[in-house]
Protein backbone atom coordinates (compact mmCIF):
# COMPACT_ATOMS: atom_id res chain seq x y z
CA UNK A 1 0.00 0.00 0.00
CA UNK A 2 2.94 2.46 0.85
CA UNK A 3 4.72 1.53 -2.33
CA UNK A 4 1.10 2.98 -4.14
CA UNK A 5 0.78 6.00 -2.57
CA UNK A 6 4.57 7.08 -3.19
CA UNK A 7 3.89 5.99 -7.05
CA UNK A 8 0.77 8.43 -7.07
CA UNK A 9 2.18 11.26 -5.18
CA UNK A 10 5.34 10.90 -7.90
CA UNK A 11 2.60 10.64 -10.59
CA UNK A 12 0.88 13.78 -9.37
CA UNK A 13 3.92 15.82 -8.92
CA UNK A 14 5.12 15.06 -12.83
CA UNK A 15 1.05 16.04 -14.00
CA UNK A 16 1.77 19.53 -11.96
CA UNK A 17 5.20 20.32 -13.85
CA UNK A 18 4.01 19.68 -17.16
CA UNK A 19 1.45 20.79 -19.85
CA UNK A 20 -0.59 18.83 -21.77
CA UNK A 21 2.33 18.42 -24.70
CA UNK A 22 4.89 17.33 -21.79
CA UNK A 23 6.74 20.50 -22.08
CA UNK A 24 7.59 21.41 -18.08
CA UNK A 25 6.04 24.55 -16.71
CA UNK A 26 7.47 26.50 -13.67
CA UNK A 27 6.12 30.35 -12.72
CA UNK A 28 9.35 32.23 -12.07
CA UNK A 29 7.84 35.55 -10.26
CA UNK A 30 10.75 38.40 -11.39
CA UNK A 31 9.28 40.32 -7.92
CA UNK A 32 11.37 37.65 -5.77
CA UNK A 33 14.69 37.39 -7.83
CA UNK A 34 17.28 38.71 -6.16
CA UNK A 35 20.44 38.56 -9.45
CA UNK A 36 20.31 38.16 -12.82
CA UNK A 37 18.20 35.15 -14.45
CA UNK A 38 18.01 33.04 -17.34
CA UNK A 39 14.67 31.51 -18.40
CA UNK A 40 14.55 27.61 -19.15
CA UNK A 41 12.25 25.95 -21.97
CA UNK A 42 8.72 25.92 -20.68
CA UNK A 43 9.10 28.61 -17.77
CA UNK A 44 6.44 31.37 -17.24
CA UNK A 45 7.86 34.40 -16.34
CA UNK A 46 5.70 36.85 -13.95
CA UNK A 47 5.52 39.65 -11.58
CA UNK A 48 7.23 43.10 -11.30
CA UNK A 49 11.05 42.73 -11.68
CA UNK A 50 11.93 44.47 -8.41
CA UNK A 51 16.00 45.05 -9.72
CA UNK A 52 17.80 45.94 -11.88
CA UNK A 53 18.80 41.94 -13.18
CA UNK A 54 19.40 40.98 -16.65
CA UNK A 55 17.14 38.86 -17.74
CA UNK A 56 18.05 36.02 -20.73
CA UNK A 57 16.37 33.47 -22.44
CA UNK A 58 18.13 29.83 -23.08
CA UNK A 59 18.84 29.22 -26.36
CA UNK A 60 15.84 27.21 -28.21
CA UNK A 61 13.68 27.83 -25.35
CA UNK A 62 9.78 28.89 -25.72
CA UNK A 63 9.53 31.17 -22.41
CA UNK A 64 5.77 32.16 -21.35
CA UNK A 65 5.11 36.31 -20.58
CA UNK A 66 2.15 36.17 -18.09
CA UNK A 67 1.25 39.47 -16.38
CA UNK A 68 5.37 40.58 -16.25
CA UNK A 69 6.82 43.63 -16.03
CA UNK A 70 10.22 44.70 -16.92
CA UNK A 71 10.32 48.42 -16.34
CA UNK A 72 14.36 49.26 -17.18
CA UNK A 73 16.20 51.87 -16.03
CA UNK A 74 18.61 53.72 -17.50
CA UNK A 75 21.87 53.15 -15.55
CA UNK A 76 25.45 53.27 -16.54
CA UNK A 77 26.18 49.45 -15.39
CA UNK A 78 23.32 48.48 -17.05
CA UNK A 79 24.07 47.45 -20.42
CA UNK A 80 21.26 44.95 -21.32
CA UNK A 81 18.14 44.68 -22.66
CA UNK A 82 14.56 44.37 -20.90
CA UNK A 83 14.58 40.55 -22.10
CA UNK A 84 17.50 39.12 -23.64
CA UNK A 85 17.58 35.85 -25.70
CA UNK A 86 20.64 34.15 -26.14
CA UNK A 87 19.97 32.25 -29.15
CA UNK A 88 16.29 30.97 -31.03
CA UNK A 89 13.38 31.97 -28.65
CA UNK A 90 10.00 31.83 -29.03
CA UNK A 91 7.52 34.19 -26.23
CA UNK A 92 4.00 33.08 -25.40
CA UNK A 93 2.28 35.82 -24.48
CA UNK A 94 -0.87 35.94 -22.15
CA UNK A 95 -2.43 37.89 -20.26
CA UNK A 96 -0.83 41.68 -20.37
CA UNK A 97 2.99 42.11 -20.32
CA UNK A 98 5.42 45.60 -19.98
CA UNK A 99 8.73 45.14 -20.73
CA UNK A 100 11.42 48.33 -21.26
CA UNK A 101 14.66 48.48 -21.69
CA UNK A 102 17.86 49.22 -19.84
CA UNK A 103 20.22 50.94 -21.04
CA UNK A 104 19.68 53.51 -23.84
CA UNK A 105 21.04 51.37 -26.34
CA UNK A 106 19.65 48.37 -25.96
CA UNK A 107 15.89 47.55 -26.90
CA UNK A 108 13.13 46.04 -24.76
CA UNK A 109 13.49 42.68 -26.37
CA UNK A 110 16.47 41.81 -27.89
CA UNK A 111 16.88 39.81 -30.94
CA UNK A 112 20.52 38.59 -31.73
CA UNK A 113 22.35 38.65 -34.79
CA UNK A 114 21.70 35.94 -37.19
CA UNK A 115 19.03 34.42 -34.51
CA UNK A 116 14.81 34.24 -34.61
CA UNK A 117 12.46 35.45 -32.19
CA UNK A 118 9.03 34.10 -32.43
CA UNK A 119 6.20 35.88 -30.75
CA UNK A 120 2.76 34.14 -30.35
CA UNK A 121 -0.18 33.71 -27.95
CA UNK A 122 -3.23 35.90 -26.97
CA UNK A 123 -2.01 37.72 -24.19
CA UNK A 124 -0.71 41.77 -24.50
CA UNK A 125 2.69 42.92 -25.05
CA UNK A 126 3.64 47.12 -24.70
CA UNK A 127 7.45 47.03 -25.29
CA UNK A 128 9.88 50.08 -26.16
CA UNK A 129 13.37 50.98 -25.33
CA UNK A 130 14.56 53.29 -22.83
CA UNK A 131 16.41 55.70 -25.50
CA UNK A 132 17.56 55.28 -28.79
CA UNK A 133 17.01 51.51 -29.72
CA UNK A 134 13.88 50.09 -30.76
CA UNK A 135 11.05 48.09 -29.07
CA UNK A 136 11.82 44.72 -30.57
CA UNK A 137 14.77 44.52 -32.71
CA UNK A 138 18.84 44.63 -32.83
CA UNK A 139 21.03 46.13 -30.80
CA UNK A 140 24.91 47.66 -31.63
CA UNK A 141 25.94 44.44 -32.72
CA UNK A 142 22.85 44.36 -35.08
CA UNK A 143 19.74 42.20 -34.88
CA UNK A 144 18.10 38.94 -36.19
CA UNK A 145 14.64 37.79 -37.95
CA UNK A 146 11.66 38.86 -35.95
CA UNK A 147 8.07 36.44 -36.52
CA UNK A 148 5.02 37.98 -34.99
CA UNK A 149 2.28 35.07 -34.87
CA UNK A 150 -0.08 36.61 -32.52
CA UNK A 151 -0.85 38.48 -29.15
CA UNK A 152 -1.70 42.43 -29.18
CA UNK A 153 1.72 44.26 -29.47
CA UNK A 154 2.49 48.02 -28.87
CA UNK A 155 6.07 48.48 -29.79
CA UNK A 156 7.67 51.89 -29.73
CA UNK A 157 10.92 53.23 -30.80
CA UNK A 158 13.98 55.22 -29.69
CA UNK A 159 15.21 58.02 -31.15
CA UNK A 160 16.68 56.79 -34.64
CA UNK A 161 14.92 53.70 -34.22
CA UNK A 162 12.40 51.40 -35.98
CA UNK A 163 9.80 50.29 -33.53
CA UNK A 164 10.50 46.78 -34.86
CA UNK A 165 13.61 46.25 -36.79
CA UNK A 166 16.76 47.83 -36.16
CA UNK A 167 18.96 49.96 -33.95
CA UNK A 168 20.05 53.59 -35.91
CA UNK A 169 23.07 52.75 -37.90
CA UNK A 170 23.12 48.66 -37.52
CA UNK A 171 21.44 46.21 -39.63
CA UNK A 172 18.49 43.17 -38.78
CA UNK A 173 17.21 40.58 -40.46
CA UNK A 174 13.64 39.57 -41.83
CA UNK A 175 10.29 40.89 -40.33
CA UNK A 176 7.23 38.87 -40.51
CA UNK A 177 3.95 39.45 -39.54
CA UNK A 178 0.92 36.80 -39.57
CA UNK A 179 -1.10 37.21 -36.92
CA UNK A 180 -2.25 39.22 -33.72
CA UNK A 181 -2.77 42.91 -33.70
CA UNK A 182 0.91 44.97 -34.02
CA UNK A 183 0.68 48.41 -33.76
CA UNK A 184 4.19 49.51 -34.38
CA UNK A 185 5.21 53.60 -33.45
CA UNK A 186 8.95 54.26 -34.80
CA UNK A 187 11.36 56.56 -33.33
CA UNK A 188 12.47 60.15 -34.91
CA UNK A 189 13.61 59.08 -38.34
CA UNK A 190 13.04 55.26 -37.73
CA UNK A 191 10.44 53.36 -40.10
CA UNK A 192 7.49 51.64 -37.45
CA UNK A 193 8.39 48.35 -39.13
CA UNK A 194 11.85 47.90 -40.92
CA UNK A 195 14.92 50.32 -40.55
CA UNK A 196 15.90 53.20 -38.38
CA UNK A 197 18.41 56.10 -39.41
CA UNK A 198 21.23 55.33 -41.96
CA UNK A 199 20.59 51.66 -41.03
CA UNK A 200 19.03 48.54 -42.71
CA UNK A 201 16.79 45.43 -42.70
CA UNK A 202 16.15 42.41 -44.46
CA UNK A 203 12.80 41.69 -46.15
CA UNK A 204 9.24 42.62 -44.56
CA UNK A 205 6.21 40.08 -45.18
CA UNK A 206 2.69 41.03 -43.93
CA UNK A 207 0.21 37.61 -44.15
CA UNK A 208 -2.22 38.16 -41.73
CA UNK A 209 -3.29 40.02 -38.69
CA UNK A 210 -3.64 44.04 -38.34
CA UNK A 211 -0.87 45.75 -38.27
CA UNK A 212 -0.82 49.58 -37.70
CA UNK A 213 2.11 51.38 -38.51
CA UNK A 214 3.33 55.32 -38.62
CA UNK A 215 6.48 57.19 -38.19
CA UNK A 216 7.18 60.73 -36.18
CA UNK A 217 9.84 61.48 -38.91
CA UNK A 218 11.62 60.99 -42.14
CA UNK A 219 11.42 57.40 -42.17
CA UNK A 220 8.24 54.97 -43.52
CA UNK A 221 5.59 53.36 -41.85
CA UNK A 222 6.64 50.21 -43.57
CA UNK A 223 9.74 50.30 -45.09
CA UNK A 224 13.32 52.52 -44.79
CA UNK A 225 14.43 54.91 -42.22
CA UNK A 226 16.22 57.71 -42.99
CA UNK A 227 18.62 57.43 -45.35
CA UNK A 228 18.35 53.66 -44.58
CA UNK A 229 17.77 50.84 -46.98
CA UNK A 230 15.32 47.96 -46.46
CA UNK A 231 14.90 44.75 -48.32
CA UNK A 232 11.57 43.56 -50.11
CA UNK A 233 8.25 44.30 -48.55
CA UNK A 234 4.96 41.48 -49.37
CA UNK A 235 1.68 42.22 -48.59
CA UNK A 236 -0.26 39.22 -48.91
CA UNK A 237 -2.85 39.48 -46.54
CA UNK A 238 -4.49 40.87 -43.04
CA UNK A 239 -5.43 44.31 -42.13
CA UNK A 240 -2.67 46.86 -42.54
CA UNK A 241 -2.72 50.63 -42.02
CA UNK A 242 0.38 52.99 -42.22
CA UNK A 243 1.44 56.27 -42.32
CA UNK A 244 4.80 57.86 -43.27
CA UNK A 245 6.43 60.66 -41.80
CA UNK A 246 7.58 63.92 -43.43
CA UNK A 247 9.89 63.54 -46.66
CA UNK A 248 8.67 59.77 -46.36
CA UNK A 249 6.43 57.18 -47.90
CA UNK A 250 3.71 55.13 -45.87
CA UNK A 251 5.11 51.93 -46.86
CA UNK A 252 8.87 52.17 -48.83
CA UNK A 253 11.50 54.48 -48.40
CA UNK A 254 11.78 56.74 -45.73
CA UNK A 255 13.68 60.51 -47.22
CA UNK A 256 17.03 60.57 -48.74
CA UNK A 257 18.86 63.99 -48.84
CA UNK A 258 19.12 66.44 -51.66
CA UNK A 259 22.32 66.50 -53.50
CA UNK A 260 21.64 69.38 -55.00
CA UNK A 261 22.72 68.29 -58.38
CA UNK A 262 21.79 70.61 -61.81
CA UNK A 263 20.15 67.12 -62.90
CA UNK A 264 18.18 66.00 -59.79
CA UNK A 265 19.49 63.00 -59.44
CA UNK A 266 19.53 61.40 -56.33
CA UNK A 267 22.64 59.78 -55.38
CA UNK A 268 22.86 56.39 -54.04
CA UNK A 269 24.86 57.42 -50.81
CA UNK A 270 22.58 60.08 -49.99
CA UNK A 271 19.29 58.10 -50.21
CA UNK A 272 16.81 56.40 -48.35
CA UNK A 273 16.22 52.54 -50.74
CA UNK A 274 13.84 50.01 -50.67
CA UNK A 275 13.05 46.58 -52.31
CA UNK A 276 10.31 45.70 -54.85
CA UNK A 277 6.78 46.27 -53.06
CA UNK A 278 4.17 43.68 -54.00
CA UNK A 279 0.86 43.61 -52.29
CA UNK A 280 -1.19 40.76 -53.46
CA UNK A 281 -4.09 39.65 -50.97
CA UNK A 282 -5.54 41.85 -47.61
CA UNK A 283 -6.69 45.44 -46.87
CA UNK A 284 -4.18 48.42 -47.50
CA UNK A 285 -5.04 51.84 -46.50
CA UNK A 286 -1.73 53.62 -46.25
CA UNK A 287 -1.35 57.56 -45.80
CA UNK A 288 1.74 59.97 -47.29
CA UNK A 289 2.56 62.52 -44.70
CA UNK A 290 0.19 65.56 -45.30
CA UNK A 291 2.37 68.72 -44.85
CA UNK A 292 5.69 67.36 -46.41
CA UNK A 293 6.52 65.78 -49.22
CA UNK A 294 5.31 61.73 -48.79
CA UNK A 295 4.03 59.40 -51.33
CA UNK A 296 1.40 56.33 -49.93
CA UNK A 297 3.30 53.40 -51.44
CA UNK A 298 6.67 54.00 -52.98
CA UNK A 299 9.83 56.30 -52.56
CA UNK A 300 10.61 58.93 -49.78
CA UNK A 301 11.30 62.73 -50.89
CA UNK A 302 14.74 62.21 -52.80
CA UNK A 303 15.04 58.52 -52.47
CA UNK A 304 14.40 55.46 -54.20
CA UNK A 305 12.17 52.25 -54.57
CA UNK A 306 12.15 49.36 -56.68
CA UNK A 307 8.86 47.87 -58.48
CA UNK A 308 5.86 48.18 -57.13
CA UNK A 309 3.07 45.61 -58.09
CA UNK A 310 -0.57 45.13 -56.51
CA UNK A 311 -2.04 41.79 -57.83
CA UNK A 312 -5.15 41.22 -55.11
CA UNK A 313 -6.64 42.71 -52.33
CA UNK A 314 -8.01 45.77 -51.62
CA UNK A 315 -5.42 48.84 -51.69
CA UNK A 316 -5.95 52.78 -51.01
CA UNK A 317 -3.59 55.07 -50.93
CA UNK A 318 -3.36 58.67 -50.67
CA UNK A 319 -0.59 60.94 -51.33
CA UNK A 320 0.79 63.32 -48.50
CA UNK A 321 2.38 66.53 -49.91
CA UNK A 322 3.56 67.04 -53.79
CA UNK A 323 3.17 62.86 -53.81
CA UNK A 324 1.96 60.34 -55.83
CA UNK A 325 -0.49 58.01 -54.14
CA UNK A 326 1.25 54.85 -55.63
CA UNK A 327 4.89 56.04 -57.22
CA UNK A 328 7.34 58.40 -55.47
CA UNK A 329 6.89 61.53 -52.99
CA UNK A 330 8.97 64.75 -54.52
CA UNK A 331 12.18 64.23 -56.50
CA UNK A 332 11.84 60.64 -55.65
CA UNK A 333 12.14 57.61 -58.53
CA UNK A 334 10.85 54.45 -58.64
CA UNK A 335 10.82 51.20 -60.59
CA UNK A 336 8.04 49.88 -62.90
CA UNK A 337 4.29 49.96 -61.23
CA UNK A 338 1.96 47.04 -61.90
CA UNK A 339 -1.79 46.31 -61.27
CA UNK A 340 -3.12 43.70 -62.56
CA UNK A 341 -7.13 42.37 -63.07
CA UNK A 342 -6.52 40.08 -60.00
CA UNK A 343 -6.97 42.98 -57.12
CA UNK A 344 -10.55 43.45 -55.29
CA UNK A 345 -9.93 47.69 -55.79
CA UNK A 346 -7.31 50.02 -56.20
CA UNK A 347 -7.64 53.72 -55.19
CA UNK A 348 -5.13 56.07 -55.56
CA UNK A 349 -4.88 59.64 -54.72
CA UNK A 350 -2.62 62.79 -55.70
CA UNK A 351 -2.20 65.73 -53.30
CA UNK A 352 -3.52 68.25 -55.91
CA UNK A 353 -3.50 69.77 -59.39
CA UNK A 354 0.18 70.93 -59.31
CA UNK A 355 0.96 67.19 -58.78
CA UNK A 356 1.40 64.99 -61.94
CA UNK A 357 0.08 61.69 -61.38
CA UNK A 358 -2.09 59.64 -58.96
CA UNK A 359 -0.01 56.41 -60.17
CA UNK A 360 3.39 57.79 -61.05
CA UNK A 361 5.68 60.52 -60.23
CA UNK A 362 5.61 63.32 -57.84
CA UNK A 363 6.60 66.81 -58.11
CA UNK A 364 9.91 67.04 -60.24
CA UNK A 365 10.28 63.63 -59.46
CA UNK A 366 13.20 61.99 -60.90
CA UNK A 367 12.45 59.06 -62.55
CA UNK A 368 9.76 56.40 -62.85
CA UNK A 369 9.42 52.86 -64.91
CA UNK A 370 6.45 51.44 -67.13
CA UNK A 371 3.23 52.29 -65.12
CA UNK A 372 0.45 49.50 -66.45
CA UNK A 373 -3.03 49.44 -65.02
CA UNK A 374 -5.29 46.60 -65.84
CA UNK A 375 -2.82 45.68 -68.76
CA UNK A 376 -3.23 49.85 -70.05
CA UNK A 377 -0.06 51.32 -69.83
CA UNK A 378 1.21 55.02 -68.53
CA UNK A 379 0.73 57.14 -65.54
CA UNK A 380 -2.81 57.78 -63.87
CA UNK A 381 -3.56 61.62 -63.91
CA UNK A 382 -6.86 60.96 -62.96
CA UNK A 383 -7.19 61.74 -58.70
CA UNK A 384 -8.94 60.06 -57.19
CA UNK A 385 -8.57 57.09 -59.29
CA UNK A 386 -10.66 54.19 -58.66
CA UNK A 387 -9.70 50.99 -60.14
CA UNK A 388 -11.99 48.05 -59.88
CA UNK A 389 -12.19 45.54 -62.41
Amino acid sequence: MKKVLIILSTLLLVLSCNKMDGVKTVDVDLAKLSADYEAKDGETLTGILDGNYKITIADGATVTLKNAVVYGVDERDCKWAGITPLGDATLVLEASNIVRGFDAGFPGILVPQGKTLTITGNGKLDVSSNGYAPGIGGDDDNGGNIVIQGGTIRATGGDGAAAIGSIRFRSCGDIAISGGTVTAIGGDEGAGIGSGLEASCGNITISGGTVIAESVLSAAGIGCGHLATCGNITISGGDVTSRGGDDAAGIGSGSGEDDDDEDDEVESDASSICGDITISGGTVTVHGHSIIAAAAIGSGCNARCGNILISGGTVTAEGGYKSAGIGTSERGSVGDITITSGVTQVSAKKWDENTPHSIGGGVDYVSIGTVTVGGKEGPISESPFVYKP
